[in-house]
């Protein structure tokens, strides 16, 4: 003990002995929380989404323009351009051994790419329709999830799709022609108009597979969170306070909780188990209470102890808040022009 409090004294370089006692009696102490943004990497096209590689040595972004750039993140150069799509790329997911890297994009594309070939080795093609996001499985490269929506009536769908050899085959986990996630009767989102009869097309559905890809988390636009298991059933669905749209959802590395960014300017964070309790439930809430921003993205800290928040506005900050909701780090970038 006096070791330890001796070594939190210290104020010169740390001795690994007094550092090891320190971080046994304080280990949030040593919890590596960045303290700036670092560097910026010029890009040809707006880039709307990006992932890292499991080893964090590479960097996908899907583009406005339909490209989709590999940058090597040790240099900051970039590594590959990969060009296929013919609209906005809307997701980019990397497969376990980070060989291959899945894309979807607004043309209704959904492609898989060997990396190092530059080259695509499966791809989905679908008309009328536009995947609005798309994860590979944890372990297996020959499944993956895809969200899409039609573009031409007021539908969504969430569906497997299994890259076989005789080509790709889907199946649905949630229908968009009876959409079990809407309220019953008359006035839910998509129904007819009144005497126009046009039809609003709405808020895409988000998704992604739990940690061992045994079953799949779906978030609806009217606030549900459903756990289906890989052929569709149900088995736990919890209603996010208040009902907001929910932009994205985001899963802990430790599988053990997941993250929503809801359009009321509220990140929520819940765990896993709480699906099972079902009812309505509020979470962990996050925010920025003064200026109330709006979120891009959100997602958990490597360890899971930490939420992280991106805001949608052109002051380009990170929010990272503590398991106690207390801001932690407030990261600002540069400006967009």
């Amino acid at each position: 003990r006096g070791e330890g409090e001796a070594g939190r004294r210290h104020r010169g370089p740390p001795r690994r002995r007094a550092d090891m006692n320190l971080a046994l009696l304080d280990p949030f102490s040593h919890n590596e929380l960045p303290e700036v943004i670092e560097a910026k990497l010029e890009v040809p096209s707006t880039v709307s989404v990006c992932a890292f590689n499991r080893r964090g040595s590479m960097l996908a972004g899907g583009c406005d323009n339909g490209h989709v750039i590999v940058w090597d993140f040790e240099t900051h150069g970039v590594a590959r351009t990969l060009e296929l799509h013919e609209a906005p790329v809307t997701s980019v997911s990397w497969t376990k051994s980070s060989r291959r890297l899945l894309s979807s994009g607004a043309d209704g594309r959904l492609a898989v790419w060997d990396v190092l070939g530059a080259c695509v080795v499966q791809l989905l093609a679908r008309e009328n329709l536009e995947f609005t996001g798309a994860s590979t499985h944890p372990l297996r490269r020959d499944v993956c999830l895809a969200c899409s929506s039609s573009t031409v009536v007021a539908s969504r769908e969430v569906s497997l799709v299994f890259w076989e050899a005789a080509g790709p085959r889907s199946l649905a986990l949630l229908s968009p022609d009876a959409p079990a996630d809407e309220p019953a009767g008359g006035g839910g989102e998509g129904a007819a108009g009144g005497s126009g009869g046009s039809r609003r097309q709405p808020p895409p559905l988000v998704a992604c597979f739990d940690k061992p890809g045994e079953r799949v988390l779906i978030g609806s636009g009217k606030g549900l969170v459903t756990l289906l298991d890989l052929s569709g059933a149900r088995l736990a669905e919890m209603q996010v306070a208040g009902g907001p749209v929910l932009r994205s959802l985001a899963l802990s590395r430790d599988g053990m909780s997941f993250v929503l960014v809801c359009a009321d300017r509220v990140i929520r964070a819940f765990a896993l188990e709480r699906l099972f309790e079902g009812g309505a439930a509020a979470g962990r809430e996050h925010q920025d209470v003064v200026s109330r921003v709006p979120w891009a993205l959100a997602a958990f800290t490597s360890d899971s102890e930490h939420v992280i928040g991106a805001a949608a506005a052109a002051e380009q900050k990170l929010y990272i808040w503590d398991g106690d909701r207390q801001l932690a780090k407030l990261l600002d970038g540069p400006k967009d022009p």
